[in-house]
């Protein structure tokens, strides 16, 4: 079965485990798919159908979308994290976004356990997501063979969410 794994990071040098959730669905999924209801009038798990992700994912800079729902799409991005400074922020975001949107019966959901994780305060300067186990973690460099490791990423292409966002507003 897929997972979505939370990453302690340490911009710049390190990326560690922290929490794995079973069932990836119950990550970006979900966010994809309400807001795309919302938003794009979609039928429930039709986000991918007619390039209605593809529209979604930049609407984090459309300032009619409430900003904690802008800042918990930014969440399922690739490379995105949130520093420790800000995670009371992204808990406080990801439970006003699932009062929007409340879980589905029957369907996996983990945002409810990512903000308690943001709210426990890991000892971690960021937290960033890998949303599904089934594609390689953005936050690991590409394969070297030479070596038979991942090299390390490009830290230049990673970005913290609330840094991005406020500076919309600026």
């Amino acid at each position: 079965m897929s997972y979505t794994t939370v990453l302690c990071l340490t911009p710049g040098s390190q990326v560690d485990d922290l929490r794995e959730l079973r069932n990836s669905s119950g990550s970006a999924p979900v966010i994809w798919d309400a807001m795309s209801q919302k938003y794009y009038g979609t039928e429930p798990h039709a986000y991918m159908i007619d390039g209605t992700l593809e529209r979604l994912w930049p609407r984090y800079k459309d300032m009619g979308i409430p900003e904690y729902q802008r800042a918990v799409l930014m969440m399922t991005y690739d490379l995105a994290y949130v520093s420790k400074e800000n995670y009371e922020r992204a808990a406080a975001d990801i439970r006003k976004w699932l009062k929007d949107f409340p879980p589905r019966e029957g369907y996996a959901n983990h945002w409810e356990e990512i903000a308690s994780i943001y709210e426990s305060k890991p000892d971690c300067e960021a937290i960033g997501l890998h949303c599904t186990s089934v594609s390689e973690n953005p936050f690991e460099g590409g394969w070297n063979e030479d070596k038979e490791e991942y090299d390390q990423i490009d830290w230049d292409t990673a970005y913290e969410i609330y840094a991005k966002l406020d500076a919309l507003t600026k």
